[in-house]
């Protein structure tokens, strides 16, 4: 039975579609586990920082419809459903549950990049076995974490992600006040990944972090895959 992964923040920009991407990749390399891809974002980012560039039409709305639509190949073992339309009709979340129960019985993990703007998201958070939370090291971010009892259910989150690292004076401020909140805590505080140039030309290259040999991000692939083997336990 497969494992629903979903990787949250209702902040923008912290790289929820990128740490997705990265970690569904990962897992695929693990013991060829294959992996499917799912997401609320309209804009398909996923899609973009893999490098592939296809025609869709028939996306997870209608996989929800007619039980069949698209489906990706992103990678080896790692395949994607994109989302072309944000319009559900009622009863779309007896439906979700329903073809993520079918999904379960495929794919060895199913990964979810979910955002906030539409009902869907409530639905994989529900779904969800475990929740991954990337975040910046900011005031605004680190007070949501702070508050994450009010969002969702702790006991599914298995680990917070700091991204976009610059060892600035208030980053490290919040990775200490985050550090102190979550001791003795379940939840896996990774180390954070750095803010590097390498990094977002990689992503311009649609290339994953398993994609480089470069020395250069080596720190960056050990964080990484540590997080996707606790994430996957």
């Amino acid at each position: 039975m497969g494992k629903v992964i979903t990787i949250k923040n209702n902040k923008g920009g912290v790289g929820k579609s990128w740490l997705t991407l990265q970690l569904a990749h990962i897992i695929s390399n693990i013991d060829e586990n294959k992996v499917l891809v799912l997401t609320s974002d309209s804009q398909n980012n996923v899609m973009l920082y893999a490098g592939i560039d296809v025609e869709f039409d028939k996306g997870l709305e209608t996989w929800l419809s007619k039980g069949d639509g698209d489906l990706i190949a992103l990678r080896d073992n790692l395949y994607y459903i994109p989302l072309s339309d944000s319009s559900f009709k009622r009863g779309f979340d007896k439906k979700l549950k329903v073809l993520i129960e079918r999904f379960k019985e495929e794919y060895d993990y199913i990964l979810i990049d979910s955002v906030p703007v539409l009902n869907i998201d409530k639905c994989f958070l529900e779904l969800a076995d475990t929740i991954v939370i990337p975040t910046m090291l900011d005031t605004a971010s680190c007070k949501g974490i702070l508050n994450l009892s009010n969002e969702v259910d702790l006991s599914k989150v298995k680990a917070i992600v700091p991204n976009k690292f610059s060892k600035t004076k208030a980053e490290k401020f919040w990775k200490d006040i985050l550090g102190d909140f979550l001791k003795g805590n379940s939840i896996y505080f990774a180390e954070p990944i750095p803010q590097m140039a390498f990094l977002s030309e990689l992503t311009h290259q649609g290339k994953t972090i398993l994609e480089s040999s470069s020395k250069k991000i080596d720190e960056v692939q050990n964080i990484l895959i540590h997080i996707a083997k606790v994430v996957s336990e």
